[in-house]
């Protein structure tokens, strides 16, 4: 088994999977890239998608940028926020994948199936909770040192419903 297979989590979106080999790319056999090998233009296709997160000397986790497609799915934009500011729920999920992918150096996949308020249209209409599955990739990083700096996310929304992997 390569290096590379061993470092990939097991993941079913094909945008995830291409993700990760950019990621794995810019490595260049270091055991994560730097925020500076990775460059926004070449990562286009899936900016909508990503969410940077600057990982604090305290281990707060700062969104540095919210995709848009967050703000759209989820109705508010959460740069420059704190994982803190999250609803408790989702704190706890998003925490624990963080702090595992800075403990370990190494990419973390999972499903998660959860209800969200989703926005709707128009002037009076209000957030109306929906049951979604999707699937989260969180990429580690660096700062040259073994310190993961940063965090780089991606995720998508599945067209079914699965159980959420831990």
């Amino acid at each position: 088994m390569s290096e590379t297979s061993s470092l990939r989590p097991p993941l079913t979106d094909s945008r995830l999977g291409a993700l990760f080999a950019y990621w794995d790319s810019k490595r260049d056999g270091k055991p994560m890239p730097r925020r500076s090998d990775i460059d926004p233009i070449e990562m286009r296709q899936w900016l909508g998608n990503l969410l940077l997160i600057d990982v604090t000397a305290e281990g707060k986790f700062v969104y540095r940028l919210y995709g848009t497609r967050f703000v759209d799915n989820f109705g508010r934009d959460m740069t420059g926020r704190s994982v803190d500011d999250l609803p408790a729920e989702q704190q706890e999920r998003v925490r624990g994948d963080y702090e595992a992918v800075c403990a370990s150096r190494l990419p973390r996949a999972r499903l998660y199936t959860a209800s969200f308020d989703v926005p709707q249209r128009g002037p009076l209409k209000r957030p109306e909770p929906q049951v979604v599955t999707w699937e989260r990739l969180v990429m580690p990083l660096g700062d040259g040192t073994e310190r993961v700096e940063m965090l780089l996310v991606a995720a998508y929304p599945l067209p079914d419903l699965r159980p959420s992997s831990s």
